[in-house]
């Protein structure tokens, strides 16, 4: 009998002993995942008065919290959705009771749940709903047999809109042609979509009225030849094609099912917050019902277009709006207010200080080495919309690729400080790739912070070197230097098309943007712009921390510390130590948002 109870005693012992040990025993014993188990009631130091204890306690973790000092903890307590305490495992362990439940992450590591703060996921639940799912088009021959197994089952007369694209990811590092799109069909209108471009072939070009007669655009461009005929290329004319173009198709409940399957990916990797960048009402409006219902786990901010191009129609769009300035709850609430004051670099239309020049004609199929991009708006109308929506309280964000009009943007910001500060609005640029000094001074002193997306550079930057030279390539979405330069710089992703971390059209595997941000390194395995690097410990305050602070969240989330929510990711690799290479590899084992586990990889 008394050997029977030493027996059980000594067994006690070591089970508390190992479940003390560091991570390193994991490697020992071969644990792959956290165990999870409830405190025994027996346990007398895990008695007392219930409400004082957490609800859910994760020891035996090597903690990232992101906190001022970076601190690096093993254990976490979880009461009422938010972080009660974090530590050791020693000071954790009084959190835990009788009905706690317990984890033993068995030296894994945590992270403050990721916060990806560019996402079009209606966008993207649209796509779903109505069209074939996204599908990667890597050259024009692909394009082609697209098109002829689409015009199979599409009536001739109705239009074929072909995936998303850009010339940077064909094999050819070109546009299509209008000639080629006819080749593929005649008998259907053809739109190649490449977001603020687009090609279309002679049928879609009759169909949208355009011939050698068509005036020029109000906003936007038709591309024409020497003869003055139409090549079938259009410069940042969406508006313009939109009418003629067939309105999706789809019902409410699959929109809502794709946009809660949209962000049960993001879970996977580790994303537990967005700010969705470019919403209209209706799309605020399927975020609601969506909540409404109890079917939104991902904390979101709704960024809202802003129509219009000059200070009335700013004005009277903000005056319909029925949507306030930050109203919602952590789970969902409205954003800012967005304006598009240019087009993209991946097809040309970023507005840039210096011409395209010479090499980067067949890339973007300039007439004119001098060209130097295209503006959806004025300096004037982009004072008018700015200052409509910071006078009626709004954050503002701009979505401005090119160096000259982020020029263009701080100075409108600069003349409306005069009226009324705007340092403390937390303005956005939202991507701007091309930094120089002038106007990240600018950008610190007027409060501006930065949204980018490094992923892009990783498909993109092997193709754009060549065409728009190592001078300005070296610091493509140089975030090193708005860092240096006092710029709260946050790093997303722009996920628009396709469902899949890695392939979708801009990959939403966060893991793969701090991978970039870290070594630099494009798809090719190419170093460029070394001195653009970031650490490890910057790369997770991106799309952490920083991210919060883009939408005033810093006091709320984007770290792990005592009473903020408890949003958090378990990884399968120790980010801070492992390989470079393998950071893009990372996989997630484990996702919380409010203590409750929103995914979870069997």
């Amino acid at each position: 009998m008394q050997q029977n109870i030493m027996g059980r005693i000594f067994l006690l012992y070591l089970l508390a002993l190992i479940s003390s040990w560091p991570g390193s025993c994991a490697d020992w014993l071969q644990f792959r995942n956290p165990v999870i188990f409830r405190a025994s009631a027996s346990s007398s130091q895990n008695q007392g008065d219930i409400n004082e204890k957490a609800e859910l306690v994760l020891l035996n973790a090597r903690v990232i919290t992101v906190d001022q000092k970076f601190t690096i903890a093993s254990a976490v307590a979880i009461k009422d959705g938010r972080f009660a305490a974090v530590g050791s495992d020693r000071e954790v362990r009084s959190w835990i009771g009788q009905q706690t439940r317990v984890i033993d992450c068995r030296g894994k590591t945590v992270i403050p749940g990721l916060i990806d703060s560019h996402v079009h996921a209606t966008g993207v639940a649209n796509n779903e709903s109505s069209q074939q799912p996204y599908v990667e088009l890597n050259s024009i021959s692909a394009i082609q047999d697209w098109i002829r197994k689409a015009a199979r089952t599409v009536p001739e007369g109705q239009w074929i809109i072909v995936p998303r694209s850009y010339p940077t990811r064909l094999k050819e590092r070109r546009f299509p042609t209008r000639a080629e799109l006819d080749q593929a069909s005649d008998r259907h209108p053809i739109l190649f979509d490449a977001a603020y471009c687009q090609v279309l072939n002679s049928l879609g070009l009759r169909r949208a009225n355009i011939d050698r007669n068509s005036p020029p655009l109000k906003v936007g461009e038709i591309v024409r030849d020497e003869k003055g005929e139409p090549t079938g290329l259009l410069r940042n004319a969406r508006g313009y094609l939109a009418r003629f173009l067939p309105g999706a198709e789809s019902s409410r409940e699959a929109r809502l099912a794709n946009l809660e399957k949209v962000h049960s990916r993001y879970h996977s990797v580790g994303i537990t917050s967005v700010i969705e960048r470019g919403a209209s009402l209706d799309d605020y409006r399927l975020y609601e019902e969506l909540y409404r219902q109890g079917r939104l786990r991902t904390r979101t901010r709704v960024t809202i277009r802003l129509a219009g191009t000059s200070a009335e129609e700013a004005e009277k769009f903000l005056e319909e709006l029925p949507l306030r300035p930050g109203q919602g709850d952590d789970w969902l609430a409205v954003g800012p207010l967005k304006i598009t004051v240019d087009g993209g670099i991946l097809i040309g239309t970023a507005y840039m200080r210096e011409p395209y020049g010479a090499t980067a004609v067949s890339l973007f199929n300039l007439s004119d080495p001098q060209y130097r991009g295209s503006l959806s708006l004025s300096l004037e109308g982009i004072t008018d919309l700015l200052r409509a929506g910071h006078r009626a309280g709004w954050q503002m964000v701009a979505h401005v690729t090119g160096d000259a009009g982020v020029d263009l943007v701080l100075k409108a910001l600069e003349t409306i400080d005069q009226e009324l500060p705007v340092k403390e609005r937390r303005f956005n640029l939202l991507h701007a790739y091309f930094p120089n000094q002038s106007a990240i001074e600018k950008a610190r002193q007027l409060g501006v912070c930065l949204d980018t997306q490094p992923a892009w550079f990783y498909k993109d930057a092997d193709a754009l070197w060549p065409a728009l030279g190592p001078q300005r390539m070296q610091n493509f979405i140089g975030v090193a230097d708005y860092q240096r330069g006092g710029v709260v710089v946050a790093a997303n992703t722009d996920h628009m098309l396709g469902t899949d971390p890695n392939g979708a059209l801009n990959p939403f595997n966060p893991f793969l943007t701090m991978y970039v941000l870290v070594t630099r390194k494009t798809e090719s395995g190419r170093i460029l712009g070394e001195k653009q690097r970031v650490s490890r410990q910057d790369a997770l305050r991106m799309m952490t921390i920083n991210a919060a602070y883009l939408s005033f969240d810093e006091k709320k989330k984007g770290s792990i510390e005592a009473g903020k929510l408890a949003d958090l990711a378990i990884l399968s690799d120790d980010y801070l130590s492992c390989p470079a290479e393998r950071i893009k590899d990372i996989k997630v084992i484990t996702t919380m948002a409010g203590g409750k586990v929103i995914f979870d990889r069997k």
